[in-house]
């Protein structure tokens, strides 16, 4: 090979690369671990000294006084029952919904709403010189969208007899019939029925208000306690099973040996039995400000 004069030959220190390469690792290792532990040190004071997080208060139902006028209100809606004695409907179904009644019950609770004056003479009579009323569908629906919401529907084929709280000419039992050229149902009022008056030394049933709650999304849910009764009786000598359910499977406890006087003295009194007794859940729901019946089930403790 030929060489320059003044060219100059530099021979590269292997070994001395090597040991540079490998004194630069440690060093890398220290950083790597400083970060690490700084990093861990600022979560471990954060979590301990950094803002502490609002927690957001639980909302809760409301616990409602049972005199509250919402409440007697809706109470009244579901314990009615024409001539002064309770429909037995919600305290035997277990589950209740809006497609549990039929078209005849719809009718039912919402006529509990009408009103003397929602009957208007037509004018007419009928065959046997009874004058002809009629209260318009636009009340009816009214009326049935203020017991059972915004989504009820019902028929107007069937022919409705029901005995009302007032006197129309002397008497209460309206007889209804839908008139599509009136627009309502056409009604005449025939026959009177007197208030039912308990004769019974016990009741079938005794049922109380026992609570009311507002929920956080304004519906309202209203507990009843009931238990139920069966009477034996003997040459005037009584027995008094008292039962959880209407269909009188479930045994609270039975009175025997008991005569009139004893009770009349010592009556069924459903405050002795109330951590036994049976709930009945109401749910109101609300359309707007109107609470309306949404469901309703049978609780058994």
């Amino acid at each position: 090979m030929d060489f320059k004069i003044g060219d100059e030959i530099e021979e590269i220190d292997e070994e001395s690369e090597s040991s540079r390469s490998e004194s630069k690792l440690p060093m890398i290792l220290i950083i790597i671990v400083a970060l690490i532990v700084g990093v861990s040190v600022f979560l471990i004071c954060f979590h301990f000294f950094g803002p502490k997080k609002t927690k957001e208060p639980e909302v809760t139902a409301t616990p409602l006084d049972l005199k509250e006028d919402n409440v007697q209100i809706l109470y009244a809606y579901v314990t009615y029952g024409t001539r002064n004695q309770r429909n037995e409907k919600f305290i035997k179904e277990t589950n209740i919904t809006l497609n549990s009644f039929s078209n005849v019950e719809k009718f039912y609770y919402a006529l509990q709403f009408a009103q003397v004056e929602d009957f208007v003479f037509t004018g007419k009579m009928n065959d046997k010189n009874q004058k002809i009323y009629n209260i318009p569908n636009a009340k009816i629906k009214n009326y049935m969208e203020r017991f059972f919401g915004s989504q009820v529907e019902y028929t107007t084929n069937n022919v409705i007899t029901y005995p009302f709280s007032f006197r129309i000419n002397g008497q209460n039992v309206g007889i209804m019939t839908y008139s599509s050229q009136n627009g309502g149902f056409d009604t005449v009022f025939d026959g009177y029925e007197e208030d039912i008056v308990s004769d019974k030394i016990v009741e079938p049933y005794y049922a109380k208000l026992e609570s009311a709650q507002k929920n956080p999304d304004g519906s309202y849910e209203l507990h009843e306690k009931i238990i139920y009764t069966e009477v034996e009786e003997v040459d005037g000598i009584y027995t008094v099973h008292i039962y959880k359910d209407y269909g009188h499977a479930m045994e609270i406890e039975t009175r025997t040996n008991q005569t009139a006087e004893m009770l009349q003295e010592n009556p069924v009194d459903i405050e002795k039995y109330l951590e036994k007794a049976t709930t009945i859940s109401y749910l109101f729901r609300l359309n707007g400000t109107t609470l309306y019946f949404d469901s309703s089930k049978i609780i058994f403790s």
